[in-house]
């Protein structure tokens, strides 16, 4: 879908400065038009490489999650709930602008030199070897190192249709001031600008530690992160483990702006490594003997309990009807966790465009709108949030530019068939190696290793079959899809700097030719 120009200049020119001025520069209602639909006030609740299999009412036995289970049995879950990406940067791109990352450049995480030689130096992991593309990486100026600031997110419309904004949590979209999420469209950002955080200190006595000694990026984050969270534009420690100090701000930003629509995105690291856990939360799980599988399960029941925590304070003031709430994963869980029931039944992990990479826990609620208990069928993606919402606030997206998101309000209230998600077209890039769903046909290429991977998820949808060999014309149709829409992206906008191998199956040791296998480059 295309939208025209005047509405990017404006909100990239004005910074949104006003509520009444920027509206109009965004093609939708002003704000005032806007009063006259009732516009819910939206909480995004993202978590950090959560497996599909890591919620109960996926089944998973070892661990207990009801307040994320409530979201979709008050509300609806997707038949198949995709991220923007499997891994956590080019995902939280696609979700905050509504389009693929590849669209505008963001191919890769952002470039960070230093922790590409440390990858091939003292964090070298032999089970995980990285292949390193260049030692020697230009760094990227840091204000060209994140989201672009031509793109516009889904903080800065909501924020020109009248909502206070706020952003608790992770970013990962650039540390420049520029790129800054206050620079992006919110009002208030409390939380991390890079992509993780210590959960607490390392010999803090409240909390449980297992490190990955197999994972060279596990210690690289021991050495090199901290508990700081940042408000008001300054770096402090968390008070808390720092899943419920970001509990405890979510709950803050609700009660300063409960008597006017406000957007929330909470943006958990949980349960992202370094897997750390309340020990009181850990005594819980005594059910669980392998060590790291147990404090792993003790931060995803810590995270349940915060999401418990903002869910009482929405319903407490009294605004749990005209309130939209998601809950998600960026992706999928990762395979250096070596925990392989994290996204059964699905084959693959984060970095792999399998079910288990981008396939994910995927629900929503919002009680004047969704029938408790919907399953919706078809294809949903992070990609439609941004469009949903804006559409949900009744305003307009941006006229300049085409969004891969589609409204998903009419599937959710019933007032599409069950048919309406069902034939469209999802794609995902990383260099050389491609995805497409179409339908129910799902086709994955990558060049290193040479592998075509072609399923019918309506029979097999944990990809057990490949049917490539069986079906070639089946392979040229779903490539030239693809290549149709490939012509509409651009080149990365810096390198890639490391290809690393990961098993679709199982753990290393990576023995070629006796598994399958991708290279995630990054």
């Amino acid at each position: 879908m295309k939208f025209g120009r005047l509405a990017v200049v404006g909100l990239a020119a004005l910074g949104l400065v006003t509520a009444s001025a920027a509206p109009q520069a965004v093609g939708g209602p002003g704000a005032a038009e806007a009063q006259a639909v009732k516009r819910p006030n939206i909480i995004v609740i993202l978590a950090d490489d959560l497996g599909y299999n890591d919620v109960s009412l996926h089944g998973n036995p070892l661990v207990r999650t009801p307040n994320i289970d409530s979201i979709a049995q008050t509300g609806a879950r997707f038949e198949n709930g995709y991220t923007g990406d499997a891994v956590c940067s080019t995902s939280r791109a696609a979700l905050m602008t509504g389009r693929n990352y590849s669209r505008y450049g963001f191919e890769w995480l952002p470039n960070l030199p230093g922790f590409v030689n440390a990858r091939n130096g003292k964090y070298a992991a032999e089970r995980y070897p990285a292949k390193i593309l260049t030692n020697d990486a230009k760094p990227i100026p840091p204000e060209k190192n994140g989201l672009p600031d031509t793109e516009v997110t889904m903080a800065q419309v909501l924020k020109a249709q009248g909502y206070h904004t706020g952003l608790v949590g992770k970013w990962h979209l650039g540390t420049a001031p520029n790129l800054a999420p206050q620079k992006r469209g919110f009002d208030e950002f409390v939380g991390f600008p890079g992509g993780a955080a210590l959960y607490a200190k390392v010999d803090d006595p409240t909390v449980v530690t297992a490190k990955l000694p197999w994972s060279g990026i596990d210690g690289y984050l021991y050495d090199n992160l901290t508990t700081n969270i940042w408000r008001d534009g300054k770096p402090t420690p968390a008070k808390k483990y720092m899943t419920y100090e970001l509990a405890d701000e979510a709950v803050g930003f609700i009660d300063r702006n409960k008597k006017s629509p406000f957007f929330l995105y909470l943006a958990f690291n949980a349960p992202h490594n370094p897997i750390q856990a309340p020990r009181a939360m850990y005594d819980k799980m005594g059910h669980i003997k392998d060590e790291k599988t147990r404090v792993y399960y003790a931060m995803i029941q810590s995270l349940d309990e915060a999401v418990g925590q903002v869910l009482r304070k929405v319903k407490a003031e009294g605004l749990e009807k005209d309130t939209i709430i998601v809950f998600l994963s960026d992706n999928g869980g990762a395979s250096y966790h070596q925990i392989p029931q994290e996204n059964l039944p699905y084959r693959g992990w984060k970095t792999t465009y399998f079910e288990g990479g981008v396939h994910v826990p995927f629900f929503m609620k919002w009680p004047a709108k969704i029938p408790a208990g919907s399953m919706i069928p078809g294809i949903a993606s992070s990609l439609d949030l941004f469009p949903t919402f804006v559409a949900a606030a009744g305003g307009q997206l941006p006229a300049d530019r085409e969004y891969d998101g589609m409204d998903l309000t009419p599937a959710l209230t019933g007032k599409a068939g069950p048919d309406a998600l069902r034939e469209r077209a999802l794609y995902w890039r990383k260099g050389d190696y491609r995805m497409v769903r179409s339908g129910n046909w799902k086709l994955q290429t990558i060049d290193d290793p040479k592998a075509v991977w072609l399923y019918d998820l309506a029979t097999d949808p944990t990809e057990r079959t490949n049917l490539a060999s069986l079906m070639p014309e089946k392979v040229v149709e779903l490539k030239a899809l693809f290549a149709a829409q490939e012509a509409k992206y651009i080149a990365p906008a810096w390198p890639a700097t490391a290809r690393t191998r990961i098993n679709v199956d199982g753990h290393p040791p990576v023995i070629p030719g006796t598994v399958e296998y991708v290279e995630w480059m990054n």
